[in-house]
């Protein structure tokens, strides 16, 4: 006779709760993507380690927007010569790319941050910009508001995201000052409890993103998956790279997961249609 680990059932009952409690705000035919930090280098001459290649393999699945950060930025510079094979390989896989910028939650100077976009418009081939470290109080929107008119003034940028990686104020929806806000980034402990502000309702999934980290194995990667789903958060991307790893950094490399990653969600997009 087994012995009931009272712990594990009281967690299950738990993430049941809050997937039932999100439930009512799941939209039926939304396409799942992947909002994917790529935050590794470019070595396309080493193609046993090349990592974009996977990634624009499984473009070929799902839908993939991709995060280029070549260091902290742009570097200052036009992309050398691994970064463009990098960037073409993806824009010949449809890759949404985005070119982050840090902004310090606001308190980064709105000039320093602009000179990152212009870099961004004038010599990648990106699609939008990734406004990392953002505020999400209603104190600072008016930073954002700027920074988002600014950047929809350019040709060739089209998307912003914005990263305060938790529960933003809706104002920066409305107003607005992003086409999509990280609503979450944090340890898969954390993820357990989420559960949206109600305001996510109203709005498409398509406006929310969550990026979960320490993601042990696959199969809470899926359940993780679902309860996105539940919430109404059209991108997602799970890993088990930590911030507790060696380098300290949970998004630089895929996870050991990434194929059953890309093919469950490519499945779950099948099965809504």
């Amino acid at each position: 006779m087994k012995v009931l680990n009272l712990g594990r059932f009281l967690t299950a009952i738990l993430v049941v709760c809050i997937m039932l409690s999100c439930q009512s705000q799941a939209v039926v035919g939304n396409s799942l993507k992947i909002l994917l930090p790529l935050y590794i280098y470019p070595n396309w001459y080493e193609p046993k380690t090349y990592v974009w290649s996977d990634v624009a393999s499984a473009a070929q699945r799902v839908p993939i927007m991709a995060i280029i950060n070549p260091n902290n930025g742009p570097d200052g510079k036009p992309p050398n010569q691994d970064y463009q094979r990098g960037l073409k390989d993806l824009r010949q896989s449809n890759i949404t790319i985005l070119g982050y910028v840090y902004t310090q939650y606001g308190d980064r100077s709105i000039e320093e941050v602009k000179q990152d976009i212009d870099l961004y418009n004038n010599y990648y081939d990106v699609d939008g910009i990734f406004l990392d470290e953002s505020a999400s109080d209603i104190k600072q929107i008016n930073y954002y508001q700027e920074l988002y008119n600014y950047i929809k003034t350019k040709t060739n940028l089209d998307q912003v995201i914005i990263n305060p990686g938790t529960d933003t104020d809706e104002s920066y929806l409305n107003r607005p000052a992003a086409d999509l806000a990280v609503i979450f980034e944090d340890y898969s402990q954390a993820w357990k409890g989420y559960k949206p502000k109600s305001y996510v309702n109203k709005y498409q999934s398509k406006y929310f993103a969550s990026l979960i980290h320490s993601v042990a194995d696959a199969t809470t990667m899926k359940s993780y998956i679902d309860h996105a789903i539940a919430c109404k958060i059209g991108y997602i991307y799970v890993t088990d790279d930590s911030p507790t790893s060696d380098d300290g950094d949970p998004w630089n490399s895929l996870p050991s997961y990434w194929q059953e990653e890309i093919e469950y969600i490519r499945s779950l997009n099948e099965s809504s249609k």
